[in-house]
């Protein structure tokens, strides 16, 4: 199954807060999503049109928070896939969802480099960086305002003691997909985003380290169906709690959930 590819990783900025794919020429069902599963979940989209050769979908990702919001200003979305369970709870909390949420994954989070650094964890990437760094070097993360992979970045850096001192190095995505953009362009040096949009990215310069998940708050991913959600989410919703989805989750650096 082809999927009609409207996004590089250069569009992430042009477009802000979302961008979307469309799975076969008319999208119908729509699904919206955290942008640390662009890699992951258009592989499980696959797999299930596999299934449901008939089934039109339209993947869109950003930020978790932007998203609850437009769904709460009436976007037409079915399916949401956060990257938290905080902004799902919220929508649960106003009467916007249709049945009870499902926590599909762990975020994981990674720091990424394009300079060279000596180092065999994240947390002496860091230091090895701060060592090196020059008096115009960035470090790009999520916005925390409203992307759950931000909150923890920024947590990664409390645990650390570490906040305060690269506060004023900080570059903001609108999400944690436009902070690895960040790092790609040349406007960071440097990144603390989603393991999986790194994890199977053979094309990437430079190195990326995995933190252990006892070093930030954690990043349980919860996903619900929306109001009204037609047959076709229904199933989706179904297909991504299967045995084939989770090792697709993990697959693309997510971690899973007992």
């Amino acid at each position: 199954m082809a999927i009609k590819r409207s996004f590089s990783w250069v569009y992430w900025v042009t477009l802000g807060f979302l961008f979307s794919i469309s799975i076969h020429a008319s999208a119908t069902t729509r699904i919206a999503a955290a942008s640390s599963l662009q890699l992951a979940l258009s592989e499980i989209a696959e797999a299930f049109l596999t299934d449901f050769p008939d089934a039109y979908l339209s993947l869109t990702f950003g930020s978790s928070g932007v998203i609850a919001s437009q769904i709460q200003q009436g976007a037409p979305f079915e399916l949401f896939l956060s990257a938290d369970v905080v902004n799902v709870d919220r929508l649960a909390s106003s009467g916007w969802l249709d049945a009870k949420p499902y926590d599909y994954a762990l975020g994981q989070l990674a720091f990424y480099s394009r300079q060279p650094l000596e180092a065999t964890t994240a947390r002496d990437a860091l230091n090895a960086w701060l060592t090196v760094r020059g008096e115009h070097s960035k470090i790009a993360i999520a916005n925390p305002r409203h992307a759950p992979f931000g909150i923890a970045a920024e947590g990664w850096l409390s645990h650390l003691d570490q906040l305060d001192r690269v506060r004023g190095f900080l570059v903001q995505g609108d999400n944690v997909g436009q902070a690895v953009q960040f790092v790609l362009s040349g406007s960071a040096e440097t990144g603390i985003v989603a393991w999986s949009l790194l994890k199977n990215r053979d094309d990437l310069q430079g190195d990326s380290w995995l933190i252990p998940t006892s070093e930030y708050p954690p990043l349980v991913q919860r996903a619900a169906l929306i109001k009204g959600a037609g047959q076709i989410a229904q199933d989706f919703y179904q297909f991504i709690q299967t045995p084939k989805a989770k090792q697709i989750f993990i697959h693309h650096g997510f971690g899973a959930l007992e």
